[in-house]
This record gives structure tokens, sequence and C-alpha cells, in this order.
């Protein structure tokens, strides 16, 4: 995966996330505060809502559209006929990232790629860095024989780049099975990657702190499910409710039913108050979303995305860290007051140590 010129420090970077929810946007947040920090000069690339949220926290960076498919769900179940679809139409683009690589390197004299799971951003003319916490594709139990040709598929993928960045530890890991080195690859083991690292949190008056915070995340239409399932459970509770409802493209926007406040988007310092003043959390188990968890010592209920076998086994696999995993068909029975998240006995991690291998790296 080493080249001659890897180890040369990087200047004009590319930085480019995969747009399957807001989670990879979200989390290579740090490593874009780093490089400008770093003085480096960087270029966002993507498209999507990701692309708007990273526009959003970084207005001044120069930035480029690159199409991609989006990733489509069904009502009833998440891995069916219409994400095998996706998946396939992510591999064709593969060769159309490519060529839009190719224009951006050249406009913009680019030394270094990183690619949060985009398999098409990368070159080998480049240090080209690739991004992942699921180096094993799972897609569930019964059907470890397509697990097993899409792993080695991604496997192809990550032995191209110069570098493979895995967002996790290489002990206690967060992810477990998705991030452990099968094959004996050279990956390099971040720990956590959070929108929240570095952030501090504020005095918020009365009006501003919720009990009950949930996160809505991830594509359509289950985010909706999820959320209308959870204005059912509370709209007739006493208790203060925050539904952060992830829709970066309307983030001004805020509705109130009830004991209910729906809000679309909020910037990092304001999820991060309403997060951390909470009694109890609940949000679905995407990785991004634990990994910011994690950062800031808090412990929720998960609620995995029906039939998104990724999720359902992070849920299972975080118990052992206090994590409560949750069907979501269940979640409107489930009894939240005799729930006590006031203890963080999960896993602690000294955020300077991504800055000491960024330095080796860029």
């Amino acid at each position: 995966m080493m080249s001659i010129n890897s180890l040369k420090k990087s200047k004009n970077i590319l930085i480019c996330p995969l747009n399957w929810g807001l989670g990879h946007a979200c989390r290579i947040i740090p490593i874009i505060e780093y490089c400008i920090e770093t003085n480096k000069n960087i270029v966002i690339a993507g498209n999507g809502s990701s692309l708007k949220l990273l526009l959003q926290r970084f207005p001044s960076i120069k930035n480029e559209h690159i199409p991609a498919p989006t990733l489509n769900y069904s009502r009833k179940q998440s891995i069916g006929i219409r994400f095998y679809l996706s998946f396939f139409l992510m591999f064709l683009n593969i060769y159309r990232e490519n060529r839009f690589t190719k224009n951006i390197i050249k406009k913009y004299n680019i030394d270094t790629i990183i690619s949060d799971n985009r398999p098409g951003i990368y070159s080998k003319k480049v240090k080209s860095i690739y991004i992942t916490h699921q180096v094993n594709v799972f897609t569930s139990e019964k059907l470890g024989f397509i697990s097993s040709i899409l792993t080695k598929r991604h496997l192809r993928i990550i032995k191209k780049y110069t570098y493979c960045f895995v967002p996790d530890f290489a002990e206690k890991s967060i992810a477990g099975r998705l991030s452990e080195n099968t094959t004996g690859l050279d990956l390099i083991y971040l720990g956590p990657l959070s929108r929240f690292s570095g952030l501090e949190s504020e005095n918020y008056n009365n009006n501003k702190v919720y009990e009950i915070v949930c996160i809505v995340s991830g594509p359509e239409p289950q985010r909706k499910v999820f959320e209308d399932i959870l204005i059912k459970k509370f709209k007739d509770e006493k208790t203060k409710v925050l539904i952060l409802r992830g829709l970066p493209e309307k983030q001004n926007q805020t509705i109130q039913i009830g004991n209910i406040c729906l809000i679309n988007h909020c910037n990092d310092t304001d999820f991060l108050n309403y997060l951390k003043l909470s009694k109890i959390i609940i949000c679905r188990s995407g990785y991004s979303t634990i990994m910011d968890l994690i950062t800031i010592k808090k412990i929720a209920i998960l609620i995995p995305t029906p039939g998104q076998p990724e999720q359902e086994y992070l849920g299972k696999h975080l118990k052992k860290y206090g994590f409560i995993c949750v069907e979501q068909n269940d979640i409107l029975n489930f009894n939240l007051k005799s729930l006590n998240f006031s203890e963080y006995n999960a896993i602690n991690y000294d955020s300077q140590e991504l800055k000491n291998i960024l330095d080796l790296y860029l």
C-alpha cells in the first residue's frame, strides 16, 4: 500500500466523504479541522446533504460537486433489492468519480486524497488515503456468502490506497468484527473520529435543557419512520423532549408539537450542549453517532434501522459497554423511567493521539 512519496508532507488535500446519511461527513470534521490548524490547502468534494453539512461548517473552504448514487431503503426493511442496487451503482460510479478526481487534482495541484468510503476518489499519482470502519462488509448472518463477496471486493479497493485509516481502536474495538484486521492489511487505527472533539459545552438556561434528546438520522424513508414513532411515543408525555431531525438543508426550521421540540438541524456547539445536559439519549446505532457519544462520555438507547445488519450488529456489540439496544417496533412500549445513564463506564481515550497520528501521515 505504501509508495515512494507516501511520507512527504501533504500540502494540497482533496477530502471527499460518502453521501449515505450524514455520518461520513460528520466524522471527517476533525480531520478537516486538523488540516486547517496545520495550514493545509483543502478542497472538499462530495454531493447531497453530506456536502451541505460540511459547507455549513466550513463555508470558506473551496469545494467541488462530485455526483454519486444515493442509498435507497424500502419502508419495511433496509436490506433489500433497493439497497443492493445502490451498492451496485456505487461500484459502477467508481469510474465516473475517478474522472472527476483527475480533473480536481490538475485544477488544485492536489498531492493528497482523503476518501471516506468513496472508492472512486483515488489516484496512483498522489498519496491516497481511504477511511472506513467496516473493513469487513457485513450484510446478515443468513447471507454470509454475500458478505464474503463484498468483503473481498472491499479489500481489493483498500489495497489500492497508500494508507487505510480505521476510526476505531485496534484493541477494545467499538466496531467489533467490522473493523477487525483479518487479512494482515497495514491498517492505521485512529481511535474515534467525532465532530465534538475539542468542543466545549456551555451553560444553558432551562428553556434549552431537554430531559430526553432523540437523534433522528439516516436515509429516507426510514429516517421519517423513526421520527414518527418517537413523536407517537412522547406526544402525550409531560417530559420535555427534543428531536434533532438531521435535515441540514432546512437548518433554521423548528416545530413544536406539545412537549416535543423538533429542530431540523443545529450547529455542533448547540448539539453538544443538548446531549451533555440530557438524561436520556435515543438514537440510531450508526457508527458516527456512537463515536460522538463515546467522545463526550454519554450512553444511549440504540435503535438499529430495521433490516440494517451493520446497525443491528453494533447495537448488540455495544451492550458490553453499557449501551441499551431496543428494536424499533419495541420502543413504543419500552419503559424509560427506570433508566439511569449518569455513570459512564465505557471507553476512554486521549484525542491528542489523533493529531499525533495525522502528523505522521499528512
